[in-house]
């Protein structure tokens, strides 16, 4: 931005004492700011000082180049753009205000100076300021836009899992079960629908506490990651029940998969000490063309998951 008012304060030959100030605010100004910045008790207030400062001087030096036409225009675009970007609407109000300010007291008192009129030189001085402002702010435009789809994803991303567990949700768990229902409607093959509950969990966490619940709902998190397929979703329905989800998947294959569950869970200690083993009751349910929606597949699961407790838990029942 230097070589703009340059031009018009040597076409207009301004004082070398005037030239000096610019470079001062070019050069000098920066650096003064920034350790103003870093030093403060509150560098985001202190940036936001600053940037109503350039702003000011941004009023004073149009003022200073008697309204040159072009460069003012640049100057006041690219100055309240910026403002616009670092503090939004309030940010940039209070730079306006101060710049307004700034450019009247010092055009009144220097004669209110008008040449709006742009030589050759200072419109080829200007001109890439303008291209050079325009692609750095379409640069830091997209730069922020990508950043933003990255956080839009990572915050969809946690939205779907489990805070504790880290598996599926029952959000993300309906949604796949939904669309591998349609899959199902619209080709041949079999999938099924593991329900697993922890028996007696409510017992052991009211009598141990939480902590040794969680303790155990991260273990049984950690069972169905290792023995479920990669095709597989294991979820958290909510509170001790889990759901996996397993595509392309006969009533026969789950029933092999469940039998793993229960082998591993053995390895699953409530209290170490006083040799306490974990204990699962698993429904299965094979999804048929006639269902209509997520919750009923859920139901003959959960259906299935019933029987295997009236029959006595630690046991699967496949319907």
């Amino acid at each position: 931005m230097l070589f703009t008012p340059i031009s018009v304060l040597h076409q207009q030959q301004s004082s070398p004492a005037v030239v000096a100030l610019l470079v001062i605010n070019a050069f000098i100004w920066p650096h003064v700011a920034l350790l103003k910045a870093r030093f403060s008790g509150s560098p985001v207030y202190s940036e936001k000082q600053n940037l109503i400062i350039d702003a000011a001087a941004g009023g004073f030096w149009i003022a200073m180049i008697s309204l040159s036409a072009l460069p003012s225009v640049a100057i006041v675009t690219i100055l309240v753009s910026d403002r616009l970007a670092a503090g939004g609407k309030p940010l940039m109000m209070r730079a306006m205000g101060a710049m307004v300010v700034t450019f009247l007291l010092t055009w009144l008192s220097h004669g209110m100076p008008f040449e709006p009129a742009v030589s050759a030189r200072t419109m080829y001085a200007t001109l890439p300021l303008i291209s050079v402002y325009t692609i750095a702010l379409s640069m830091l435009t997209a730069s922020m836009a990508l950043k933003l789809r990255e956080k839009s994803r990572e915050l969809e991303s946690i939205a779907m899992m489990d805070p504790l567990l880290g598996i599926a949700n029952r959000r993300l768990l309906e949604h796949k079960i939904s669309n591998e229902l349609a899959r199902l409607r619209m080709a041949c093959g079999s999938s099924a629908l593991m329900f697993i509950d922890i028996d007696n969990f409510k017992e052991v966490n009211d009598r141990f506490g939480h902590k040794v619940g969680d303790a155990i709902l991260m273990a049984v998190s950690d069972v169905l990651r290792v023995v479920t397929r990669s095709s597989d979703t294991p979820a958290r329905l909510g509170g001790d029940e889990f759901v996996v989800l397993m595509p392309n998947t006969s009533l026969e294959e789950a029933e092999g998969i469940a039998q793993r569950i229960l082998l591993e869970s053995i390895n699953v200690r409530v209290l170490p000490e006083k040799n306490a083993f974990c204990t699962l009751s698993i429904g299965i349910a094979c999804a048929t063309k006639e269902m209509p929606d997520a919750a009923e597949w859920l139901k003959a699961a959960d259906d299935a998951l019933y029987n295997a407790k009236r029959a006595g838990k630690n046991r699967i029942y496949a319907a």
